[in-house]
């Protein structure tokens, strides 16, 4: 975990790829993608539901360390329609009801309006973007105009470390910006799209198991 100081607030960054603000007992997740793999199968590629399974998992561990009492998806819970399958369902049922007193949010996701909302009985209550908290807003598509703070995802950040020779890294990124943060994405089965920071930017690596600020 790394802790930082960000529109006044202490916010802790979790290699898990999520966000905790500690003051308001809530957790931030982008872009679960749940059922990507479901969708693939269903055009004939052959991948294992492991995915939802593990990411199930790695958010029921980051309730139980954070203690959270709020849970705010920035986007995209499901993947697509045909991703809503019952193995899906049923993972999502089984991890919410490890939480039933768990207060979730879905700001909804260029994936979510072609999706549909998440199953009813999921308890998340669904809200278009932008989202107004007390301190920042929450959004799924980062956007360049506009004065208020705001956390976002959707473009799943990426960042790229040459060293000596033609080594590198390139791995997930918290893409802390001066009036807004880019989450990157929690799914395990998403990709990466690698970001230019600019001077005043930070950027936080992740590999799932350690945070490593590279600027």
């Amino acid at each position: 975990m790394n802790e930082i100081l960000w529109q006044g607030e202490t916010i802790h960054l979790h290699p898990e790829k999520a966000l905790f603000w500690p003051k308001e007992d809530t957790l931030f997740v982008a872009d679960p993608h749940f059922g990507k793999a479901a969708t693939f199968r269903k055009v004939g590629i052959p991948v294992s539901e492991h995915t939802t399974e593990d990411d199930c998992r790695k958010l029921e561990n980051l309730i139980r360390k954070t203690q959270a009492k709020k849970l705010i998806f920035l986007g995209d819970f499901l993947h697509a329609r045909q991703g809503k399958t019952d193995p899906v369902r049923m993972l999502l049922f089984q991890w919410r009801e490890l939480f039933k007193s768990l207060e979730i949010i879905l700001i909804r996701g260029n994936h979510d309006l072609k999706s549909g909302d998440p199953w009813p009985e999921l308890g998340i209550q669904c809200f278009p973007e932008p989202f107004p908290l007390s301190k920042w807003q929450c959004r799924h598509h980062p956007i360049e105009t506009g004065r208020d703070p705001y956390l976002a995802g959707h473009i799943h950040p990426g960042y790229s470390i040459r060293g000596a020779g033609r080594a590198s890294l390139r791995a997930a990124c918290f893409w802390v910006r001066p009036n807004h943060i880019i989450l990157p994405a929690f799914g395990s089965f998403t990709g990466l799209q690698n970001i230019i920071a600019d001077p005043n930017d930070q950027i936080f690596l992740t590999n799932n198991e350690e945070i490593i600020k590279v600027s």
